[in-house]
C-alpha cells in the first residue's frame, strides 16, 4: 500500500480519537468522519508502519447513525471529534473503545465480568466549566481561538457550543474591554502584544474566575483586569506570566491575583470545593456527581472503613466518600492542590478526611509499614495511569478493594493486566463526562482474591 491509493473500505470499529477504522489485507487504516458499519471511497494520505491513514471522497452507504454537526466550527477547531454521530450511537461505541483496549492490551476476557452500559451526560452541549483560549489578532480584530487539529492553525471561536454559555458570553465581553483600552494579542512573529490566552473557570452558579496569560509583566494589567471584573458574572481575576512559547503549555509558573474574590464555590451533591484558576477540577460539573455516586457505590462503604484516596487532588472524590467512611486519606503530589484538599474539608466541616503532598508510590508502602491499614483504595491518576511502582505498593498492600477511575481506556487495561495477577475484576462502569468527544470516563472495581 503507498499513498494516493484509493479503494472502498468497510468501518468496523471506532479509533480512540473519533475515527472510524478499517482494515485492508490486515492492516488498520484510520479515517477521520467516518462511522463503524459505512463504506467508504477513501484515499490513503499516508502509510506508517503497520497502519495507515486515508481521507474519505466519498460515503458508500450512509450509517442511521450520522447526523449533521450542530456547530459550524466542527472539523476545522480541532475541540470534538464525534459530533458527526448520534449521542445513542457514541455512548454505545465509548462501551466499545473499553472493551476494544482490554482485548488489545491484556489476556483478560471482558465477558468474565460486568461492563454497564455507559452512563450518558445530561447535558449533550454547554456542559464545560473551563475554557483554555488563545488570543490572536485578526483583520477584523481580536478573537479567542482554538487549535485545528494536528496544527498550529488557529481558528477564531465566536461560540463554542460545549463550553458553558456563560464563558462564551464573558469571552466575548473580554475581548470587547481589551479591544476598547487597547490591549493587543501577543504575536511571536514580532514579538508585540502581550496576551496570550484567556482562562475562566465557572460553577452552576455561573459566577466565573478569570485569568489573563500575558508574555511578560504588565503594570497596566491590573487596569484591564478590574473591567474585567465588573462583567456580572465575573467574580475575580488574575495573572499568570509564560514566556515560553516552545512548550504546549497554557499557565505560567506561578498566577498572581489581581482583583476580585480570589476562589469560587462548586457544589458536588452537598460537597463544596474551593475552585481556583489552577484547580484540577471535573470539566463537566452535573456528571461529575454520576461520577462520584458511582464511586460510592462501587466502594462499599458503611462507616466502618477506612480509605485511601490516592491522586486525591483538591480532595474531590475522597470528600465526597467521607460521609460513608471511618477515615479518608488523601494523597497527592501536587502541594497546592493539598493545601486547597484540606481547606476543602475545613469548608465542609468534615473532621474525617486529611490529605498529605508526597508520592503515593512512596508514601503508600510507608504508611503500611507504620502499621495503617484500609479496607479500600481509590485511585484516579492522570492519562499515563499508575505507574509500576505504585502499582508494586499496591499490590503489596493486600487492601480488600480497589476503585480506579480513569480517563484512558488503554492505560487502564494496561494496569489492569498488572493487577488481575491478585485482583478480581468485579465490574467497570463507562460514564461520557465529554460528549462530542470520543473520551470515556471508566469506574473499575476490583476485590481481592480469595
Amino acid at each position: 500500500m503507498k499513498d494516493n491509493d484509493r479503494f472502498i473500505l468497510d468501518i468496523k470499529r471506532l479509533g480512540i480519537n473519533g475515527e472510524g477504522i478499517g482494515f485492508y489485507n490486515r492492516m488498520a487504516i484510520f479515517v477521520p468522519n467516518a462511522i463503524p458499519g459505512e463504506g467508504h471511497d477513501i484515499e490513503i494520505t499516508s502509510v506508517k508502519g503497520n497502519m495507515a491513514f486515508g481521507k474519505s471522497l466519498e460515503i458508500k452507504n450512509i450509517s442511521k447513525d450520522r447526523k449533521v454537526p450542530e456547530c459550524p466550527y466542527y472539523g476545522n477547531c480541532g475541540g470534538c471529534n464525534t459530533m458527526h454521530i448520534s449521542y445513542e450511537k457514541m455512548l454505545e461505541e465509548k462501551r466499545n473503545l473499553l472493551i476494544e483496549a482490554i482485548n488489545r492490551y491484556t489476556k483478560i476476557n471482558p465477558k468474565k465480568f460486568e461492563i454497564f452500559q455507559t452512563i450518558g451526560s445530561a447535558n449533550q452541549f454547554n456542559y464545560r466549566n473551563r475554557s483554555q483560549l488563545q488570543v490572536r489578532k485578526y483583520e477584523d480584530g481580536l478573537h479567542v481561538c482554538m487549535l485545528k487539529e494536528n496544527s498550529n492553525i488557529t481558528v477564531p471561536i465566536n461560540d463554542c457550543l460545549v463550553q458553558k454559555n456563560i464563558i462564551n458570553d464573558i469571552n466575548e465581553k473580554i475581548i470587547e474591554i481589551m479591544e476598547k483600552m487597547g490591549f493587543d494579542a501577543y504575536n511571536h512573529k514580532n514579538k508585540n502584544g502581550n496576551i496570550r490566552y484567556i482562562t475562566i473557570r465557572a460553577n452552576k452558579k455561573n459566577e466565573a474566575l478569570v485569568c489573563l496569560v500575558c508574555y511578560k509583566k504588565n503594570d497596566n494589567i491590573k487596569n484591564l483586569a478590574i473591567e474585567i471584573n465588573k462583567i456580572p458574572e465575573v467574580k475575580g481575576v488574575y495573572e499568570s506570566i509564560n514566556s515560553n512559547i516552545k512548550e504546549n503549555t497554557i499557565l505560567g509558573e506561578t498566577i498572581n491575583h489581581l482583583v476580585g474574590e480570589e476562589y469560587i464555590i462548586e457544589e458536588i451533591g452537598k460537597i463544596k470545593y474551593q475552585i481556583y484558576p489552577n484547580t484540577f477540577f471535573q470539566l463537566n460539573s452535573e456528571q461529575a456527581e454520576e461520577l462520584f455516586n458511582r464511586v460510592l457505590k462501587v466502594c462499599k462503604l458503611s462507616r466502618k472503613e477506612t480509605v485511601l484516596d490516592a491522586y486525591c487532588g483538591v480532595g474531590a472524590i475522597g470528600l465526597f466518600l467521607a460521609k460513608m467512611s471511618k477515615e479518608v486519606i488523601g494523597i497527592e503530589n501536587n502541594k497546592d492542590s493539598i493545601e486547597c484538599a484540606n481547606k476543602n474539608a475545613q469548608l465542609n466541616k468534615i473532621n474525617n478526611a486529611s490529605f498529605y503532598h508526597g508520592d503515593a508510590s512512596i508514601l503508600l508502602p510507608k504508611m503500611l509499614n507504620e502499621g495503617k491499614q484500609f479496607d479500600v483504595i481509590v485511585v484516579d491518576p492522570p492519562r499515563t495511569g499508575l505507574s509500576d511502582k505504585f502499582m508494586k505498593a499496591l499490590l503489596e498492600s493486600n487492601v480488600k478493594r480497589i476503585v480506579y477511575v480513569s480517563c484512558n481506556p488503554s492505560t487502564l487495561a494496561k494496569n489492569l493486566e498488572v493487577l488481575s495477577s491478585k485482583y478480581n475484576i468485579n465490574s467497570i462502569t463507562p460514564l461520557d463526562l465529554f460528549p462530542q468527544t470520543s473520551n470515556v470516563e471508566c469506574v473499575c472495581q476490583l476485590v481481592l482474591k480469595n
